[in-house]
């Protein structure tokens, strides 16, 4: 059997296509390093809207408040909070807490932030807040634990931390800020910001030429 001959004569056009076909790889490797970029800030921005309407940590640091827990560091730089080992200390019984996280929860939750109120709304939406808590803490203040004349001594402490807590809510919806910066970063993360785009310089004709050599 005779060996098979190979004719590894390189053509121009050859030459052409191989150029044209590194050029198309390297517009591709471009578009998808592009959109990875692009995914990667879309998840920083999901992450960055969850955080803007999230109430869990503001909630449970009231809870905490509301049992009396004491915080404590658990070696990690982590919160530890631990039940409050003197019962005569621990101001609400389970009843006061779930009622008072009850009514809290109405007031600190993402439809408070994503909603637009001016200044004098808040102030008498606070008013109205306050004096219901009062008027619930004093027709209830057995039924809720404080049966002591030191539990009763944390009475003003307790509305005012309420209060507080509802209020710092209800201004981060003043003049509809959080809901206008959540649509800002909706839509940089829908569209991007433009990402500067590298000149893509395909491989030279003069060195393609000159790898296979003029023959």
């Amino acid at each position: 059997m005779g060996e098979e001959e190979f004719n590894d004569d390189v053509q121009g056009a050859d030459v052409d296509d191989l150029i044209n076909r590194t050029r198309k790889a390297e517009g591709q490797v471009a578009n998808m390093t592009q959109t990875i970029g692009a995914m990667g800030t879309a998840r920083k921005d999901d992450n960055f809207l969850h955080m803007q309407i999230s109430t869990e940590e503001m909630l449970d640091k009231l809870e905490h408040f509301y049992r009396g827990d004491v915080e404590g560091d658990d070696g990690q730089g982590n919160i530890d909070w631990k039940p409050q080992e003197n019962k005569e200390l621990v101001t609400l019984n389970e009843f006061g807490v779930s009622s008072l996280m009850e009514i809290v929860t109405k007031y600190i939750d993402k439809n408070t932030m994503l909603s637009y109120y001016d200044s004098t709304r808040v102030f008498e939406i606070m008013g109205d807040i306050g004096d219901e808590l009062v008027l619930f803490i004093l027709c209830n203040y057995k039924k809720i634990g404080m049966d002591t004349y030191y539990k009763k001594t944390k009475y003003r402490i307790l509305v005012v931390t309420t209060l507080h807590i509802i209020e710092s809510t209800y201004r981060r919806a003043l003049g509809g800020k959080t809901l206008e910066e959540m649509n800002q970063s909706r839509v940089i993360g829908q569209f991007g910001t433009p990402i500067p785009q590298q000149p893509i310089k395909p491989s030279s004709p003069g060195r393609m030429a000159r790898f296979f050599g003029n023959r």
